[in-house]
């Protein structure tokens, strides 16, 4: 049986357009997709359809809508190692999914019609053969009935009962496992593949003989999921009063039924891709491995232009680390000399352009950022790939000094440092034989993890140090009231604590003190009670409360809490320092917008400072702005300032906030209302709209931030720059210290400041032109030296040699450029010079080319054998080669050791 023989064939297009158009017609409204990074604190990406409708299934009041379906861009990297593997596994999918949710007078529905609208899409509108359709159902297990409703209605339709499968919690409940929350059964649809096992793949993988075995030939394509119950502490289950719909169906998984395919990389979703990546290859495509990282590479490809596509970045954390690290598997794959060995062509840019022509029909923003996907994916691939080549002169060398095993520490450093994947790594040490420990690598990437776990939470002092909370009064604490008040009489003490003499932590019922979040800093102020004034040393979040920290000494501090309890506290924020913060944050805001106009709508915000001396803005782009771009990024802000336009703030549900094009960052948790700020567009001057989500503080008119500089802008990560500006007073005084210094260097040079930059280049070119001629007459002395080298050559049976120490301080480089004569007048024969320096030593070996073709002898073998004796390490080419050495005093071991080598490869 053919998987598919008898159904009319769709593409993954007009299967999208045919799932939207039924459910239309079925009043539910159409949801565009969410962003793949969501505003989840759950989640990196987003992977389910559900993850928008979340805070709709928990609702008490009004929802937007009561039915919705949607085609959610999704991201999971679960089966990270699978992929390739399997017919069905992938990181980046795309699932299409209907909702119910909200009240059922309004048009929410459940279990009856959810099951009746799969089936009749399944069987009437895509005319699937209703004998080969498999449903499964909840079996119960423990507390937790069996679904005996969604069987029933199964059967209602037709579905016999040979054909319906019982399954456990595993595969057929969802929910919190021993603990409380919404719940709910679930029941799944298979299609029969077909006895016909995939010939790609892997042999002893099994392909299954029942709905719910391990294998695919009975492909699950649709999961219906019924949330209905409430778990509570003890087990029992309770009715939730609003139960909903959540469906998911992996477009992929039907593309492969609907066109008759075994995997998903054989349907119109992937083949264009894995063809385009085995045609740069030229490799044999009948080697399973070839077709496998031609896969790998595909899907990855495809996952980093979707995120890309909506202004996610490779980087060295979060989501960025996750797309970084999939960038890289997808080149290592690539380059493997195991399988594609693609090596002289770019790869990611021309595959991510085909991703682009076959789905911006679908999702403009990849048409619309085509030619910055693929500027990105090259530049990053063109990075990684020097990274990669040190990685294979490392893994190298563990080889050949591994006594047939490579630990988990130095496998773990591949992977860390040089974007090794663990499975290439043990690739190709086996081919050497060699063995890698993966429970150490496992141990060492588990340590990591604690480690940026650790170094993620945000700690104030030593924890330890701090005494438990003292509750002061009953009530709600930690309105924060700074945004209209600066100065607040009539707080009432909540909480309090000693940390440590004689600073005290105190928590109000209101505040007007910022606490340092968002990347502003903190307020600073005093706070009064009791006829005692209280300095501020710091305000930071606990949670949800607002801490304050003071200076109380033990003898005021019953008098200050006294009073504080009574509600007689009262706060003053500091404005010499709280003015230029807003000023700094409000422009934080102009130049991030200022910023996407100017380079691109990719640009997004990465980390920031806002304190009263400066702003510091971190931004993900790829490449250095010019001075001109600079330029018009402060031109824009000044503009707005010019223009004195207001700043306006207002708290909006966050769907709303949405709605209105509110920017949302990249890493940034929010809750159900946010506060969103924003500047309004000036089109005739074109300056844009500046709309964000900010908790922060801000100047309520754009004239009160003065004077805008930008002070530097500097690559500190892979595709992430920081720029650095100053406001008002402090963007004078900065100003000022730039013309001292400009007057300062004219005097030096005895010009006026106006010819400074003239006369610095007439001494620039002066120099360059006398460190042109040192460099002319210490090569000619290195060529001549090379030259009385090769006159005293010792002649072997197999070539002439020279091992020799040159002149200590010689110029490495310089002598890596004459070393190349030295191996043309040698015409057959090795040279291994050594170099040494200030405490440390060089190495350089030359071979001829037909010593090298003859495997007689190999520079880069050679020279790293004689380093190690130093214990030094490097490499290079086979002609020529390079490494460095540590111990000085082994010189002369070291020259003794490559006479032998060199004598013993001749002889």
């Amino acid at each position: 049986m053919s998987p598919s023989s008898s159904i009319a064939t769709r593409t993954g297009s007009e299967l999208r357009d045919a799932f939207l158009g039924f459910f239309r017609e079925r009043g539910h409204t159409i949801v565009p997709s969410s962003p793949l990074v969501p505003n989840d604190p759950t989640l990196l990406f987003t992977t389910a359809g559900m993850v928008q409708f979340k805070p709709y299934y928990t609702a008490s009041g009004d929802v937007p809508y009561t039915r919705a379906a949607s085609i959610q861009k999704s991201l999971r990297l679960t089966d990270l190692e699978r992929v390739g593997l399997t017919p069905r596994h992938d990181t980046f999918f795309e699932m299409l999914g209907n909702f119910s949710f909200g009240p059922k007078e309004q048009g929410a529905y459940f279990k009856e019609e959810a099951i009746a609208w799969a089936w009749e899409f399944a069987t009437q509108v895509l005319g699937l053969p209703k004998q080969r359709i498999y449903c499964s159902i909840f079996a119960g297990e423990g507390k937790l009935p069996r679904d005996d409703e969604a069987a029933g209605l199964w059967k209602r339709l037709g579905v016999a009962e040979d054909h319906l499968v019982a399954l456990g919690r595993a595969d057929n409940f969802w929910g919190p496992a021993g603990s409380q929350g919404a719940c709910g059964p679930c029941s799944e649809m298979y299609f029969d593949l077909g006895e016909q096992r995939p010939a790609d793949l892997p042999a002893g993988e099994f392909w299954g003989e029942a709905p719910g075995d391990p294998g695919d030939r009975f492909m699950e394509f649709w999961n219906l999921v019924f949330p209905q119950f409430d778990a509570q502490p003890d087990g029992t289950l309770l009715e939730l009063a609003r139960p909903g719909i959540d469906t998911g169906m992996g477009l992929e998984r039907l593309a492969v039924i609907m066109q008759g395919k075994l995997s998903i990389f054989d349907t119109d979703l992937f083949a264009p891709l894995v063809s385009h990546v085995l045609e740069l290859s030229r490799a044999n495509v009948s080697d399973p491995v070839v077709l496998r990282d031609a896969r790998i590479i595909a899907d990855h490809t495809r996952a980093l232009t979707f995120a890309i596509g909506e202004g996610a970045l490779p980087g060295n954390e979060g989501a960025g680390y996750v797309l970084r690290r999939l960038l890289r598997r997808a080149i290592t794959r690539g380059r493997s000399r195991n399988a594609l060995a693609i090596h002289d062509t770019p790869l990611l840019a021309d595959t991510a352009r085909i991703v682009c022509d076959r789905f911006g029909g679908h999702y403009p923003e990849l048409e619309a950022r085509r030619d910055t996907i693929a500027r990105i994916l090259d530049q990053e691939e063109s990075a990684f790939i020097q990274t990669y080549e040190a990685g294979l002169q490392r893994l190298e060398q563990l080889l050949s000094g591994a006594s047939g095993r490579i630990s988990g520490a130095d496998a773990f450093a591949l992977h860390d440092t040089y974007g090794f994947p663990f499975e290439l790594t043990e690739e190709f040490a086996a081919e050497r034989g060699v063995a890698v420990d993966r429970e150490g690598f496992e141990a060492a990437m588990g340590e990591q993890r604690t480690r940026a776990r650790d170094a993620s939470k945000f700690k104030k002092g030593d924890a330890a140090a701090k005494g438990d909370w003292t509750v002061a009064s009953a009530g709600a604490d930690s309105e924060f009231v700074g945004h209209d008040h600066f100065d607040l009489p009539g707080m009432t003490l909540r909480r309090w604590r000693a940390v440590g003499e004689p600073e005290v932590e105190l928590i109000f019922d209101r505040t007007p003190c910022y606490a340092e979040m968002g990347g502003q800093a903190a307020d600073q102020g005093r706070v009064v009670a009791g006829g005692v004034s209280a300095t501020l040393s710091h305000v930071y979040k606990e949670q949800d409360a607002i801490v304050h920290r003071v200076g109380l000494s033990t003898v005021d501090r019953p008098k200050f809490i006294a009073a504080a309890t009574a509600g007689q506290a009262e706060a003053h924020v500091a404005m010499a320092s709280r003015r230029p913060t807003m000023r700094h944050h409000t422009a934080t805001h102009l130049l991030h917008a200022a910023l996407r106009q100017t380079l691109g709508d990719h640009v997004r915000q990465a980390g920031s400072l806002v304190s009263p001396e400066r702003l510091r803005f971190d931004y993900n782009h790829f490449e250095a702005p010019t001075r001109e771009q600079l330029d018009t990024i402060a031109g824009l802000v000044s503009e707005w300032v010019l223009r004195d336009q207001p700043v306006g703030a207002t708290e909006l549900p966050i769907e709303a906030a949405r709605k209105l094009g509110a920017m949302m960052l990249f890493g940034e948790k929010y809750g159900a209302r946010v506060r969103v700020v924003t500047v309004d567009a000036v089109p005739e001057a074109g300056i844009p709209l500046s709309r964000e989500f900010c908790g922060g503080t801000h100047v309520s008119r754009t004239g009160e931030i003065g004077a805008f500089v930008i002070a530097s802008d500097a690559s500190i990560a892979s595709g992430v720059r920081r720029v650095e500006a100053l406001c008002g007073h402090e963007a004078m005084r900065w100003l000022r210290e730039q013309s001292d210094l400009l007057h300062q260097a004219a005097a030096v040079l005895q010009v006026s400041a106006a010819v400074l930059p003239e006369q610095i280049e007439k001494l620039k070119s002066e120099r360059d032109r006398l460190e042109k001629q040192h460099e002319e007459t210490a090569r000619g002395g290195l060529e001549a030296e090379m030259a009385k080298l090769a006159e005293s050559a010792i002649v072997a049976p197999g070539g002439r040699w020279i091992v020799a120490e040159l002149p200590a301080g010689a110029d490495t480089a310089a002598v890596r450029d004459a070393a190349d004569s030295l191996r043309h007048a040698l015409k057959r024969g090795v040279a291994l010079l050594a170099v040494p320096g200030e405490g440390k030593l060089a190495f350089l070996a030359v071979v001829t080319d037909d010593l090298v073709a003859e495997k007689r002898l190999n520079a880069s073998d050679l020279v790293r054998k004689v380093a190690q004796v130093t214990g030094g390490s490097g490499g290079g080419k086979p002609h020529l080669a390079l490494a460095g050495g540590k111990d000085t005093s082994k010189l002369a071991a070291a020259m003794a050791e490559a006479r032998r080598l060199i004598q013993e490869a001749l002889a």
